[in-house]
């Protein structure tokens, strides 16, 4: 009987203007086991961030993506018992389910025997997951860019330095889980996005704050997302006055990312109590970047 442990890290994508154009990877991690049964019963079981937030059968997204192998690869569907424990705040801009489908991904191909590759998983991955930025960058870890270009997936890994960063997630129940760019934008704010991505990634690649802080700013899709947010103005300028450099959405939001070179927990605790002066409930985690990606762990017994 075959068993694979996956864990996958929390991914921040649309990082400042570079929209769906970097991904980022954060160690709040999401573990998923996933054991093949002698019967062809599906058992699944959750634990932590979002326990509740998906069905427990074959609409959560872990399930999904072992299917989806299981129908590539034209086999019957296998019984398994899933175990989810998550630190993923889902629905909230850190790739929760993206996360998810890529463990079901990786799980089903383990299950069969299919030994993909790490290049057959992120074309898979790109294919099949409803968010393939985010899954890309959970695959890779770090700081990461990938396109489609006709059948074929170009990515790389970009040089970065790690350094801890402040995640704070709001609780916005009507908060809109899908969110497109306008399809036409003036050409002075493409400009302005264009303009500043060399510069973050060179930020990032040494790990320059106060320049990563500088290039953030995104004239695209985060002036129509931070209206969204109760309190988005103020629990920014209350981030910086405890000591943040930078303050953006991650993704589409609504979880908040801080940039500080000191005091992560002061600016934690800071915009906690402005969410809380909008009358928003909100929760942080100081974290740092990962850089290690996917970890897989794939046994057999008798």
């Amino acid at each position: 009987m075959r068993k694979v442990t996956v864990r996958l890290p929390a991914t921040m994508t649309c990082i400042g203007p570079g929209i769906r154009a970097l991904g980022l990877a954060l160690s709040l991690y999401a573990t998923i086991e996933i054991s093949e049964r002698s019967d062809h019963q599906l058992i699944v079981d959750t634990a932590g961030e979002g326990a509740g937030h998906y069905s427990i059968g074959l609409r959560h997204p872990v399930v999904l993506g072992l299917m989806r192998v299981f129908q590539q690869a034209e086999r019957a569907p296998l019984g398994v018992h899933i175990r989810v424990t998550s630190q993923i705040p889902v629905a909230s801009g850190l790739g929760a389910e993206a996360a998810f489908w890529v463990a079901g991904i990786i799980g089903g191909s383990n299950l069969l025997g299919l030994s993909l590759s790490r290049q057959e998983i992120l074309k898979l991955s790109a294919q099949i997951a409803p968010k393939p930025d985010h899954a890309i960058s959970a695959l890779l870890g770090g700081l990461s860019s990938a396109v489609q270009q006709a059948d074929q997936l170009i990515y790389r890994a970009l040089p970065i330095r790690a350094f801890p960063l402040v995640v704070v997630t709001p609780d916005i129940d009507d908060y809109p889980e899908s969110n497109t760019p306008p399809e036409t934008i003036p050409w002075s704010d493409a400009a302005h996005n264009l303009s500043r991505v060399p510069l973050l990634l060179e930020g990032f690649r040494t790990g320059d704050l106060p320049l990563i802080s500088a290039m953030l700013d995104d004239r695209i899709l985060q002036p129509r997302l931070n209206t969204r947010i109760p309190g988005y103005q103020h629990v920014r300028e209350t981030a910086r006055l405890a000591g943040a450099l930078g303050v953006t959405l991650s993704g589409s939001g609504p979880s908040l990312i801080a940039f500080a070179p000191h005091h992560h927990q002061q600016v934690a605790d800071a915009m906690i109590a402005a969410f809380g002066y909008a009358g928003i409930q909100a929760r942080a985690h100081v974290v740092t970047i990962d850089t290690q990606g996917v970890v897989i762990s794939a046994v057999q017994s008798s």
